[in-house]
């Protein structure tokens, strides 16, 4: 660790509660909606597709899919199913997708609204193989069979509504800016590392969040990390004195694009903040004695 990069640590966790950066403009310390919808999204590989019954009613049914290039899912679709009618009828729907567990199911949700469109036999067959290894031991109505149906939903617009990530405030999307976003680079690993941190190092959370807040290491009653993604980690901590628990967001010095440097960006966070509450005071030298010259 640096001493440019305790410096900038501090000054960011300083600013992590107040959205600032120390100088007046706002700290880019999390991802981005869109960014984040793609996460999402790409994590989950399956949702509740809304269709409309030939009732005018809307019918909510499970699919899985897979992703093209900018994200848009390619639906498997049995060629029979009632959501497969409705969509030959009218293409418009939307498609409902959220995290089942934790602490994934905290970041996000997202509904991708737009318009389900045929795709050629060449990106079909790709659809189809992907499919099938991603979504492998399938039983019953969800087993692949040779009829499947592949469409691709192309993306209008998605209604958002952040969690960790968006303080609960629901907004909608372009489509493209969700298409142009990229998904995290920690996804695949962030639950299992934000179990492990907990787990294995929970004084270190504790330091990372009471300096962060401002607060006494003795004061705070527990800490938990959330999430973790390439510009940093959600958190939550209590103090001792029984008051609610407190949400806060503690960016990384610089971005990070793999696990390992996630888990140097944490250790590098709990030693600055041990230093912090441990502050070092070195003592005084006095300086050696004068000699007389002329006794030399």
């Amino acid at each position: 660790m640096t001493g440019h990069d305790a410096k900038v640590f501090k000054r960011l966790a300083a600013a992590a509660t107040s959205g600032s950066n120390g100088a007046g403009a706002a700290t880019v310390s999390t991802p981005t909606a869109a960014e984040t919808a793609r996460t999402i999204v790409d994590l989950v590989a399956h949702g509740t597709l809304c269709t409309i019954g030939d009732d005018g009613i809307p019918l909510g049914t499970y699919v899985s899919y897979v992703l093209d290039e900018a994200g848009q899912p390619i639906l498997r679709l049995r060629a029979d199913a009632v959501h497969t009618a409705n969509l030959k009828r009218d293409p418009k729907c939307s498609l409902f997708v959220q995290p089942g567990e934790h602490p994934a199911r905290l970041l996000a949700r997202v509904t991708l609204i737009g318009s389900v469109e045929p795709i050629n036999e060449e990106l079909a067959q790709k659809a189809a193989d992907l499919h099938n290894t991603l979504h492998a031991g399938g039983m019953g109505v969800d087993a692949p069979q040779p009829a499947d149906l592949y469409f691709r939903l192309a993306i209008d617009r998605c209604f958002y509504v952040g969690q960790l990530s968006g303080g609960s405030a629901a907004e909608v999307l372009p489509g493209d800016s969700y298409r142009t976003a990229e998904a995290d680079p920690l996804r695949t690993r962030a639950a299992q590392l934000t179990q492990q941190m907990n787990a294995d190092r929970p004084e270190d959370i504790v330091r990372i969040s009471c300096h962060a807040l401002g607060e006494a290491f003795e004061d705070m009653a527990w800490a938990e990390m959330l999430w973790v993604d390439r510009l940093g980690v959600h958190m939550r901590a209590a103090r001792q004195d029984g008051s609610p628990p407190r949400d806060l967001r503690v960016p990384f010095v610089r971005p990070v694009e793999e696990e390992r440097e996630a888990r140097s960006a944490l250790t590098m966070m709990a030693q600055v903040a041990w230093e912090a509450q441990r502050p070092y005071q070195p003592q005084t030298v006095p300086p050696p004695p004068q000699q007389d010259a002329a006794r030399i």
